[in-house]
């Protein structure tokens, strides 16, 4: 087998690499000698993270061997994107929700595939009155650290009022009324009936879940059907989840709050996420661009009534040009120069002798 130092491998391989080993290496201290320790944390690996570290900053160097993350979108891009499907068919319908589900609820990659109708309920007030919103929680939490399964915070679709187009909870339950009573299946997204008739209540979709190739194209088929360039930047499923926080951190939600929605453990997860386009990076450089930071030269001066400046150092602060010193050619003595002491200068009263 032939030999490699690592030269020929993605950044992403040694990362896998890495963590991979670390695993294996956690279950194998548990089962033999019931160790419990935790590979990031842990003194002893400290020298290989960081033999992995540099190794990983070399790689990315290297244009085709860094990694690619999925693109965000902005927000008219993706409204675009989710503009174009029909509610009124099964897979417009289908779609539809998915995208702005995905983006709401700021769903990874792959977790659509794996979504179920019981991991929505509708939410009810201690009154019993439904408040309209649909509660979403998947149970179990797949970002939590150390591979632990913790239930996970709940997050809700909430009501649209202002664009009935863009209302996750309304095409949610239209969703629910066209599954036939014959589904069994508890999977959210499932294939098309070829016999479907939009006439009918029910009965738009299979007992069969979509899969996860073909659920993993919608993202970039959207893309491509708005205009956007798809072969430039990477889309996918996962660019949903990376729009959600990168609009959200642009629009000054804080970190705290957006680890609520993404369902990460801490706030150095989401940093991948937090991608900077040029109309964000625009934006924090024009806050150094305020008023407040104007050159002393170009604001209006404030005089003190007290005391009046020499009008041989008065200065036009519209045209940064100085007043020109003026004499009195009958006395050859300056108009202007006054014989007191005025902002920390001496100035005297002087006879110009021929």
């Amino acid at each position: 087998m032939k030999k490699e130092n690592g030269e020929n491998y993605k950044e992403l391989v040694v990362k896998t690499m890495w963590n991979t080993v670390a695993k294996k290496m956690q279950e194998m201290y548990f089962v033999k000698w019931k160790i419990i320790f935790d590979p990031f944390k842990d003194i002893i690996f400290k020298s290989s993270r960081e033999a992995r570290n540099a190794k990983r900053r070399n790689l990315q160097t290297c244009a085709n061997k860094r990694k690619c993350s999925s693109a965000s979108l902005k927000l008219d891009e993706y409204y675009a994107m989710v503009s174009l499907w029909d509610e009124n068919t099964p897979a417009g319908l289908q779609r539809k929700f998915y995208h702005i589900a995905s983006v709401e609820l700021a769903w990874r990659g792959g977790e659509a595939v794996n979504c179920e109708v019981h991991y929505f309920k509708e939410e009810v007030d201690n009154s019993g009155i439904k408040t309209g919103r649909v509660e979403y929680n998947p149970l179990f939490n797949k970002t939590a650290p150390g591979g632990e399964k913790k239930i996970a915070e709940s997050k809700w679709l909430v009501p649209n009022t202002k664009n009935r187009t863009f209302y996750p909870v309304r095409l949610f339950k239209i969703l629910m009324v066209k599954r036939s009573s014959r589904i069994t299946t508890d999977r959210l997204f499932l294939t098309i009936n070829p016999s479907w008739n939009k006439e009918l209540s029910s009965g738009w979709y299979k007992n069969t879940p979509v899969g996860k190739n073909e659920l993993s194209k919608w993202t970039k088929e959207a893309a491509e059907k708005a205009g956007l360039n798809t072969k430039g930047i990477k889309i996918t499923n996962h660019s949903m989840r990376s729009t959600a926080v990168s609009n959200l951190a642009k629009a000054g939600v804080g970190e705290q709050q957006l680890i609520k929605i993404t369902g990460h453990s801490s706030v150095n997860s989401i940093k991948p996420y937090l991608q900077m386009d040029n109309e964000h990076y625009s934006n924090i450089i024009n806050t150094l661009r305020s008023d407040a930071l104007e050159p002393p030269a170009k604001k209006q001066k404030t005089e003190d009534p007290a005391v009046t400046p020499p009008a041989s150092h008065s200065t036009d602060y519209n045209n940064d040009v100085p007043t020109p010193h003026i004499f009195n050619e009958s006395t050859k003595v300056s108009n202007n120069t006054p014989s007191v002491y005025q902002n920390c200068n001496l100035y005297f009263n002087c006879t110009i002798n021929n």
